[in-house]
């Protein structure tokens, strides 16, 4: 085998490159949403000027600081293991297995621990789970990869 066929069957495809680049503006996203949470629970004239009613303001002050830390080590820890993935770094399996734990703790509060899909709705949760899920094996499926480093 010469040396330019060993150097195409190892480059990384362009589909890796275009789902790398679409995960971390998602997680991105995520990341923007947690901050205007944070920036939205000490202020309580903001939360009551966002057109929210009283039953949503009430589920927002009474979540647990754990669940909004929960929230943060999900969207950090995403974005980090997106970047990580995309420059085919091995770190990027453990920072979306940290980040899919954030999504589980948030999950299992709003879906059996509260009120909150009652009050506030499902919101992206169908979207976010399963990405969050698909991404520990996706990354493990990667590194297994000879275009990975």
């Amino acid at each position: 085998m010469n040396e330019t066929a060993v150097t195409e069957s190892t480059a990384t495809p362009i589909w890796f490159l275009i789902v790398g680049a679409i995960l971390v503006l998602w997680n991105l996203m995520g990341l923007v949403a947690f901050g205007f949470s944070v920036a939205m629970l000490g202020n309580e004239e903001a939360l009551q000027q966002s057109g929210m009613n009283a039953a949503q303001l009430e589920v927002i002050k009474e979540t647990p600081f754990w669940v909004n830390a929960a929230f943060g080590v999900a969207t950090i820890f995403g974005l980090l293991g997106c970047i990580a993935l995309v420059m085919r770094k091995s770190v990027a399996i453990p920072m979306l297995f940290f980040s899919l734990l954030g999504v589980i703790a948030q999950t299992t509060y709003v879906f059996l621990l509260s009120n909150s899909v009652e009050v506030m709705g499902i919101g992206l949760t169908p979207i976010v789970v399963p990405i969050a899920i698909a991404l520990v094996p996706f990354s493990m499926y990667c590194a297994k990869q000879a275009w990975w480093r």
